[in-house]
């Protein structure tokens, strides 16, 4: 049977959420669709094209006029006194830290920071599944190991009702909402109110729009919250989309684990593996040693799964969601996936890709808007490491634009793509990867847009090794010619 149909959101849990919401608003044009405050959290919906993020922020311990704080994993007892029961809460959970008390306030509650009693790290953690029967998966997840936070549930309001649950990964500490959403119709979900409405009849507060809101639970004393309805889309992101959807979801696990993990998704949602470099084998993978220290395995979820399909026959048409499983080499102590499972307390989402229609005026507004990119080498851009492929894919005349902007490119030589493909013309991507979105040096976005490839830009991973090495090699050169030359200098003063 079909399990899992799509991406439905990506939930990010935040300290402070006005410089992410800044970014993802004025900076790469997506625009406020719902909110849901709660005596616990305050979420923000956002989307773009069909994208969608929702933006959590934990609140602060808060006191109740119970005397009860949000230190709720170490007064769960104290709480359960005060209520007459649990109809979906598992309360042994770390990864929720909501009070049964406010069970019907907290349906989605749910934070990253697992067993801490308040937000330690920023982190994407919460990849929301479409998926067609919300009891079947949910006991395929716990079958396999994975812990039930919310048992299936149905939610209703005016237009129409949502089943989920909410079930932990054997990664990290990313959980996934199973959602069911036949039967509705509204804007996002039950409980979140739309932006576009006046109507405030279902949500827990007392609303000012221009100004702080605050919330009016019996039993609660009332806390401002921000409202960022006056935060708008900048002109020159409305005249076109900049980017159209989800491309890929990129994790990073310990080493020796990306394995069992594609096995645990292929069990669970019907994901399965699929080659996306003409090198990716299926039992290794996709390995880059020499500076780099990683292996890359690829896997999605397949509209007709059911008739299995195996790899290498991947296209881009054949799934709604894509996984990139990156996993650090023994040896590499201080290679990329390392930094971040250490950066991040361990293994979780590294990065998203948003995939754009037109990638040199997509990037070119969205560094306009303060989004910061990061640059590759100049030698990335010379002849015997990329040069060649960015003339051959028909953007010769834009390489000093791309250098600018920081754009790669990955040509059907690095990435996937059978025989009948190389009679059709160049397939390649293009792809530029954002500075780390957070504090710490963790999550960071990409943009992408494919020109028939189906890989991830496995190819440009060596290129800007070998860029990097290139480029420090140049800049000792042109030390070493600095130095004989300030010293024939010196020579020549000492003649005169």
């Amino acid at each position: 049977m079909r399990m899992c149909s799509g991406l439905h959101h990506v939930e990010i849990c935040v300290g402070e959420e006005k410089d992410l919401l800044n970014t993802l608003i004025k900076s790469l044009g997506f625009t406020l669709i719902a909110r849901h405050f709660t005596p616990l959290s305050t979420k923000w919906a956002l989307k773009h094209g069909s994208a969608v993020f929702v933006i959590t922020k934990r609140k602060k311990d808060h006191k109740h006029q119970n005397g009860v704080t949000d230190d709720f994993i170490g007064n769960i007892d104290q709480g359960k006194k005060l209520v007459i029961g649990q109809a979906n809460l598992s309360s042994e959970s770390p990864f929720i830290v909501s009070n049964d008390l406010f069970n019907d306030l907290e349906h989605w509650t749910v934070f990253c920071c697992h067993n801490q009693t308040s937000h330690v790290i920023d982190s994407v953690f919460n990849v929301a599944l479409v998926v067609r029967d919300v009891d079947e998966v949910t006991k395929r997840v716990e079958t396999q190991g994975g812990r039930v936070l919310r048992k299936p549930t149905v939610l209703k309001d005016s237009h129409g009702q949502v089943k989920y649950s909410i079930v932990t990964s054997c990664l990290g500490n990313v959980v996934h909402t199973l959602i069911d959403k036949q039967d509705y119709s509204g804007e996002f979900l039950p409980g979140f109110e739309s932006f576009q409405t006046d109507n405030n009849e279902s949500c827990p507060l007392n609303s000012e729009r221009d100004g702080e809101e605050h919330t009016t639970v019996d039993g609660l004393q009332q806390q401002p919250v921000t409202n960022y309805s006056n935060f708008t889309v900048n002109d020159n992101l409305n005249s076109d989309p900049l980017f159209t959807h989800f491309d890929h979801l990129a994790f990073a696990c310990e080493a020796g684990k990306s394995e069992g993990l594609i096995e645990w998704y292929h069990r669970c949602f019907g994901m399965k593996r699929f080659a996306a470099n003409r090198k990716d084998t299926n039992e290794e993978g996709f390995v880059l040693g020499e500076n780099i220290g990683m292996r890359i395995k690829a896997m999605e979820y397949w509209r007709c799964a059911e008739v299995g399909l195996t790899l290498p026959s991947a296209t881009e048409e054949d799934s709604s969601l894509k996984m990139v499983l990156a996993e650090p080499l023994v040896g590499y102590e201080k290679s990329q996936i390392n930094t971040f499972l250490h950066n991040h307390k361990g293994p979780g989402v590294q990065h998203i890709a948003l995939h754009t229609p037109n990638m040199v005026s997509s990037v070119k507004r969205a560094s306009q808007q303060g989004v910061t990119f990061r640059k590759a080498p100049p030698a990335y851009y010379q002849e015997g490491i990329r040069l060649e492929d960015i003339k051959a894919a028909g953007h010769g005349d834009e390489i000093d634009l791309f250098q600018e902007l920081g754009i790669l490119l990955d040509i059907e030589d690095d990435v996937f793509c059978d025989k009948e493909d190389h009679q059709e013309g160049k397939k390649y991507l293009l792809q530029v990867f954002t500075t780390p979105i957070f504090q710490e040096d963790t999550f960071f976005m990409e943009v992408i847009h494919r020109k028939g490839a189906v890989g991830f830009g496995a190819g440009n991973i060596r290129a800007l090794a070998q860029s990097i090495v290139c480029d420090e090699q140049q800049k000792k050169a042109r030390l070493s010619q600095s130095i004989i030359y300030d010293q024939q200098q010196k020579n020549e003063a000492k003649i005169c």
